[in-house]
C-alpha cells in the first residue's frame, strides 16, 4: 500500500518515554499508510530495544534506523532520506499524536496536494497534565491557500506554523535542499523555515494531531538550558537570515531574468513573494528568540544586552530593514532587562491588559 505520511521520531535515551510515543500511531484500524521512521541516535538505554520490539511486531508501519550519536537535527536528516510517505512530518519522542485523529488526517493527506500542511497542537504540562491549545486562527480552515494568499492575511495565522503544525510534502521538502543543523538544539526553527523556500501552497487544518510535552527541566527549552545554549540559537537566527537572505536575492535574479547567476541550496530562481514574507516573519521571529534568552530568561543582565546587542549590529549589516523591524521590540526587551525581569515575570507580561499597560509606561523610553 502507498504511504501517505511518514513520521520521522528521533530518539536519544529516551526509553523511559518512547512506548506512549509509539503506541500512539497504533489506530483502529492499524493504519497502514503509516510509515513511522524511528531514529536510534546513538542511545545508551534502552531506546533500541523499545524500537526493535514496535519494528518487529509491526513492520508494515515501523522503520528503524540505528546510527551514531549526531543529534536531534540528524535524526531528521536521516529519515528525509528514506521516507516512502507522500508527506512528512516529525515528532518527538517524549511527545505523541492524537490516535483518534490519524485516520482523519490521514484521509485528508490522501485527497489534497498541498505543499505544506498546518494543524492545531496541544502543549501538555508534565506535571499536572493541563493542556493549552494552539489553533490557526484568522484564516479560513480546510482551504489551500497559496503562500502569498496566506501570509497576506492580516490576522496572526501562525502560531501553528511551527515545528508541532508543520507537516510537508516530501517532494517539495526534498527540493528545498533543507538540511537540519546537527548536533546542536533549536533546529527545530531550521525545520518549520528552511524547506519553504520551495512551498508554494498551504493547507491550514481544523485538527489537532501533536501533543507537545512541556515542564521537564531536561528540555533543550528550559530557561538553564536556553541561556547555557545561547551560542546554538545564535547559530539558527544568522542560518535562517541567510536563508531570507538568499530568498531575497534569488527573487531579484528571477525578476531580472538573469539565468547565469549561481545559486545555492537555498537560492533557487523559484523563490515566491510568499516564501519570501514567510522567511522574514521567521527570522524576526528566532531573533526576537534570542533577544529575549540573551536578555530575560540569562541572569547576567549586563551580560546579555552586550550579547545581543553584538549580534542585532552584525545581523544588521546584511538585512537592515529586517533587523530594524523589531527594534520597537528589542528596545522594550532591553528596557525589561535594565529592570531585572526573570522568565517568569515575561509569562505574567504576556498577558494583554498588563503587557499593553507596560507598553504604555515606556512607550517614551524604548531604546
Amino acid at each position: 500500500m502507498e504511504k501517505l505520511l511518514t513520521i520521522a521520531v528521533p530518539c536519544y535515551n529516551a526509553a523511559w518515554c518512547l512506548d506512549k510515543c509509539l503506541s500512539s500511531f497504533l489506530a483502529d484500524p492499524i493504519p497502514d499508510a503509516l510509515e513511522v521512521i524511528v531514529v536510534n541516535d546513538g542511545s545508551t538505554d534502552g531506546t533500541l530495544s523499545i524500537a526493535k520490539d514496535y519494528a518487529a511486531r509491526f513492520p508494515d508501519i515501523f522503520r528503524l534506523i540505528d546510527k551514531e550519536n549526531g543529534g536531534h537535527g540528524s535524526g531528521i536528516n536521516a529519515a528525509i532520506k528514506q521516507a516512502a510517505g507522500r508527506y512528512f512530518a516529525a515528532v518527538d519522542a517524549d511527545d505523541w499524536v492524537l490516535t483518534e485523529n490519524i485516520h482523519t488526517f490521514l484521509d485528508v493527506l490522501s485527497d489534497t496536494a498541498a505543499d505544506a500542511i498546518i494543524t492545531h497542537f496541544h502543549t501538555v504540562d508534565m506535571a499536572s497534565g493541563k493542556r493549552r491549545e494552539y489553533r490557526t486562527r484568522d484564516v479560513t480552515l480546510n482551504k489551500t491557500y497559496t503562500l502569498k494568499e496566506f501570509t497576506s492575511h492580516t490576522g496572526d495565522v501562525y502560531p501553528c506554523a511551527v515545528y508541532h503544525g508543520l507537516t510537508y510534502r516530501t517532494e517539495v521538502y526534498r527540493d528545498s535542499g533543507a538540511v537540519l543543523s546537527e548536533g546542536i538544539f533549536y533546529e527545530d526553527q531550521e525545520y518549520a523555515t528552511l524547506p519553504f523556500i520551495s512551498v508554494k501552497t498551504v493547507l491550514p487544518l481544523d485538527v489537532f494531531w501533536y501533543q507537545y510535552l512541556i515542564g521537564n527541566v531536561d528540555q533543550s527549552v528550559s530557561d538553564k538550558n536556553l541561556v547555557g545554549r545561547l551560542g546554538q540559537v545564535e547559530h539558527v537566527v544568522r542560518r535562517i537570515f541567510r536563508c531570507f537572505h538568499d530568498s531575497h536575492d534569488s527573487h531579484d535574479s528571477h525578476d531580472s531574468h538573469d539565468s547565469h547567476d549561481s545559486h545555492d541550496s537555498h537560492d533557487s530562481p523559484g523563490v515566491s513573494d510568499g516564501a519570501k514574507r514567510y522567511i522574514a516573519r521567521k527570522a524576526t521571529e528566532s531573533l526576537l528568540y534570542y533577544y529575549v534568552a540573551a536578555m530575560i530568561k540569562n541572569p547576567d543582565k549586563p551580560g546579555g544586552r552586550k550579547l545581543a546587542a553584538r549580534l542585532r549590529e552584525e545581523l544588521l549589516e546584511a538585512e537592515p530593514e529586517l533587523v530594524r523591524s523589531v527594534d520597537s521590540k528589542f528596545g522594550m526587551i532591553k528596557k525589561m532587562n535594565r529592570l531585572r525581569f526573570s522568565g517568569k515575570m515575561l509569562e505574567f507580561f504576556k498577558n494583554p491588559l498588563p503587557y499593553s499597560l507596560y507598553r504604555k509606561l515606556f512607550k517614551k523610553n524604548r531604546g
